[in-house]
């Protein structure tokens, strides 16, 4: 029969804990060989991800492919055919001067859309704040260098791309299972688990 945990930790704090550092949930609750395996294992993996895809595998939303903010300008023009106004919408990356027609960043004007355009993001933000910090290296690998069109970081394509995405996201889903068992286990005291 495996030790139970003598610590009294809330549910809540296990699952925060165990988002901010990948096996931490389980070192509150006192079970060291599982937190750390959990750790190495969701930490590894993702590294693992961005050394086969390089760092520019991660597509955050609200940034275009060349670092920049993207903002949602809507243009309207008439048709003759039909006789009357067409509104459209369109993203751009963001250049320093406001167009005409400028209705905002896209994470303002439409967040659900823009998310829906990155759906990897969701699985990848799962493995904390080590998928944060990657993404703002992926924003700034993705900007040009001085005055050249060029970006600091090359993204990487066809399977090395899709395989470092995937391992990313696999890392993920991984936390998040560990997030979910250490809270389960936090929140029910009595079992033997």
């Amino acid at each position: 029969m495996p030790a139970r945990s003598s610590r009294n930790v809330p549910a809540p704090l296990v699952a925060l804990a165990s988002w901010l550092v990948p096996g931490a949930g389980y070192l509150l609750l006192g079970q060291k060989a599982r937190g750390l395996t959990i750790g190495i294992t969701v930490l590894l993996l993702f590294v693992a991800g961005l050394l086969i895809g390089g760092i520019r595998v991660l597509e955050v939303p609200g940034y275009g492919d060349h670092g920049q903010p993207l903002i949602v300008i809507q243009d309207s023009d008439y048709t003759r055919d039909s006789g009357r106004y067409v509104v459209a919408e369109r993203m751009v990356e963001d250049v320093g001067s406001p167009a005409p027609g400028t209705l905002g960043w896209v994470m303002q004007v439409h967040p659900l859309d823009e998310i829906r355009n990155k759906p990897w993001f969701i699985a990848q933000v799962l493995a904390g704040p080590i998928d944060l910090a990657a993404s703002w290296g992926s924003v700034v690998a993705s900007r040009s260098v001085g005055g050249s069109t060029q970006p600091r970081g090359a993204r990487s394509h066809a399977r090395t791309n899709e395989l470092g995405v995937l391992y990313t996201a696999v890392a993920g889903m991984l936390n998040l299972l560990a997030v979910i068992d250490a809270a389960s286990r936090a929140g029910s005291e009595g079992d033997d688990r």
